[in-house]
């Protein structure tokens, strides 16, 4: 007797994002793909925004004997100078688990060092080295929020999207793909491909905005970028006059992104 199994899916399900306002949303993951591709194009004022850096970068700011203790750490055997090589000359480590603890190995460091990072986030040393090691997968829910916008502020500086003083400096946006408008059906009315120039809408991205969009993006919380993008989108961009909220039944959506383009002024 034929099993009837359920077709494979052919695209990616939506994923939650929390916007702006606290609204829970949904947005395309061909939309958080786009965003993620485009920070690997130098040119495109997304450069430096992520909290995962490249293997040569790691192996610059930890040296052979920390990606080694990332891979102690991660319960493996540590690496060669031959090995170590070849994944900087390469560009992956293949094993996820040591990928991860370097990373958070890297982080730490960056940001002064295991007292520091105590300090900064209010919990005790040896509860930042578990978390270091993996030992720890998450800090407490206040901790792992404050770490988490310690690692921005960090990041947002180093690709110098902070003013000295600490301002963040405005997004001037643009951004190609696929959009739809949704006005409470299922369905939207596609627009195809389009080029949206955020620069032209009525209200250009305030600092506030500015500085959320900023932090997704160290945070590498793609999806939400994408809700920031579609609200402005939808209550600020002059096609689209009548909408006066968004949500997932209502505004500006994108199918999915191709480029996104940021000038930091």
């Amino acid at each position: 007797m034929a099993l009837h199994l359920p077709k494979p899916r052919t695209t990616k399900p939506p994923q939650q994002a929390v916007g702006l306002d606290g609204l829970k949303v949904s947005v395309a993951s061909a939309a958080t793909s786009g965003v993620e591709k485009s920070k690997q194009v130098k040119s495109g004022g997304l450069a430096g925004l992520t909290s995962k850096v490249s293997v040569k970068q790691l192996r610059k700011e930890l040296g052979n004997e920390g990606l080694r203790q990332a891979a102690i750490d991660a319960g493996r055997t540590p690496p060669s100078a031959r090995t170590l090589r070849r994944w900087a000359q390469l560009g992956r480590i293949p094993h996820p688990d040591v990928l991860e603890r370097a990373q958070r190995r890297a982080a730490i460091e960056r940001l002064g060092g295991l007292d520091a990072v105590a300090t900064k986030i209010g919990r005790s040393r040896s509860a930042v080295s578990r978390y270091r090691s993996g030992e720890t997968n998450e800090l407490r829910a206040d901790a792992s929020k404050k770490l988490r916008n310690v690692k921005a502020e960090d990041i947002m500086k180093r690709a110098g999207v902070l003013r000295p003083d600490g301002t963040p400096k405005k997004a001037v946006i643009r951004v190609k793909g696929g959009v739809m408008v949704r006005n409470g059906a299922d369905e939207g009315y596609d627009y195809r491909i389009r080029t949206l120039d955020f620069a032209n809408s009525d209200t250009p991205f305030t600092s506030e905005e500015s500085r959320e969009l900023a932090a997704a993006l160290a945070g590498d919380d793609h999806a939400r970028v994408v809700a920031l993008l579609e609200r402005h989108a939808t209550l600020d961009y002059p096609e689209n006059k009548g909408f006066d909220t968004y949500s997932d039944q209502f505004g500006f959506h994108f199918d999915h992104i191709d480029s996104v383009h940021i000038d930091w002024i």
